[in-house]
């Protein structure tokens, strides 16, 4: 599947000149049903969510009794519906729901984040510990990580930026180096209602990397 998804990847990037960002150029479907989108940097991510708009429920207005007694007569002959507004919520799609364990981990320069446990506190807080390994020469004091939790159906709940790995000011032995597999502390993420996340649907996206040589 990898070396089918750098073939893509490559045609890809001649079809475009050297851009200032990365942009999708081209999405496409696997044997398993999973989607994912070819960027013209040479990466490719899984497609999981997709918008969904649904109504909300309009809200009433009182006018003042002034405004109220001008307006009776017309009121009577003409009824003025509220306009109703819409939210766009993003929602795990089907196949990201049904392929979520590949997306309970990461990578990124080397290193690898994989989701590795969760428990509950007696104030109804959510514990989420991750594993760490790298390949990289790069010896890390800083890994910045984005968690996205879905309910069961696949709505978005919440999303939370952690540093998953922070090394201590001037102790090697706590840099994240080659050939290493480490834990993550335990990470307390409050608002989460456990009967709706008995799924454990989640996607993980790495963000800033700090390296010491």
């Amino acid at each position: 599947m990898y070396k089918m998804l750098r073939n893509y990847a490559s045609i890809a990037i001649l079809m475009f000149s050297v851009p200032t960002f990365a942009d999708e150029v081209a999405r496409i479907t696997l044997e398993n049903g999973a989607k994912v989108k070819l960027n013209d940097d040479f990466t490719w991510e899984y497609v999981i969510l997709e918008s969904q708009t649904q109504p909300e429920p309009a809200i009433p207005v009182t006018l003042p009794a002034t405004v109220g007694a001008a307006t009776a007569t017309a009121a009577a002959t003409e009824v003025v519906t509220p306009a109703v507004s819409t939210a766009t919520t993003e929602t795990l799609t089907s196949s990201a729901i049904a392929q979520s364990a590949l997306l309970k981990s990461t990578a990124k320069s080397g290193v690898k984040v994989s989701f590795a446990n969760s428990q509950w506190d007696d104030d109804g807080r959510l514990g989420l510990t991750f594993e760490l390994s790298s390949n990289s020469t790069e010896h890390y004091v800083l890994i910045e990580l984005e968690i996205s939790l879905f309910a069961d159906s696949g709505a978005l709940i919440k999303k939370e930026e952690v540093k998953v790995w922070q090394a201590i000011f001037r102790m090697p032995d706590t840099y994240l180096r080659k050939g290493q597999t480490r834990d993550s502390r335990v990470f307390w993420i409050e608002g989460i209602d456990k009967a709706q996340w008995t799924k454990q649907l989640m996607s993980l996206k790495m963000g800033e990397m700090d390296s010491r040589m």
